[in-house]
């Protein structure tokens, strides 16, 4: 089993009021030297955060992101934070990664975290169901541009009878 110990480092732009652990949790340290651990709050989108405050301004922050700002390494500058096993709340160190746009949106259709959300085409004479515009243009060997133009109406004389369903 892979082990480390909980390391802690000061949060950058709040040096001198935060730190962040390794394991993903965050503390504010007090005048009187006490560290107090932060509590932290799902978002909309269900990625951790968290309030911090500088000079009379409360800022919320991503955890995920603070995590890996002082424990992943990010030597191309990529912009966004990737969780490996795809868990928004797993914001330990060694679950994260810097990663392009691109290779955050193939992370999350390879986990199966995004789902493609087209509608699906109905041939209403055969029956037959397609998946997208293009696998409908395809098997009917139609134009892909004359088989959505059919779809949205632009055309009126409709041969095929394709609707969205």
């Amino acid at each position: 089993m892979y082990f480390t110990l909980e390391r802690w480092k000061r949060i950058k732009d709040f040096e001198t009021e935060y730190v962040v652990s390794s394991y993903g949790k965050i503390a504010a340290i007090k005048q009187n030297r006490k560290i107090y651990i932060l509590s932290q709050r799902i978002d909309r989108a269900g990625y951790m955060t968290v309030r911090l405050t500088k000079d009379g301004q409360t800022h919320t922050k991503f955890v995920h992101r603070l995590v890996a700002e002082a424990f992943v390494p990010n030597p191309r500058t990529k912009l966004f934070t990737n969780h490996f096993n795809g868990n928004k709340t797993d914001n330990r160190f060694i679950n994260l990664e810097w990663v392009s746009h691109s290779e955050n949106i193939k992370h999350a259709y390879l986990l199966g975290l995004v789902k493609n959300v087209g509608n699906k085409i109905i041939d209403s004479n055969s029956g037959k169901i397609y998946n997208s515009i293009k696998d409908a243009a395809k098997d009917l060997n139609m134009n892909y541009g004359t088989c959505r133009n059919y779809l949205n109406g632009n055309i009126k004389k409709n041969k095929t009878f394709l609707c969205y369903i």
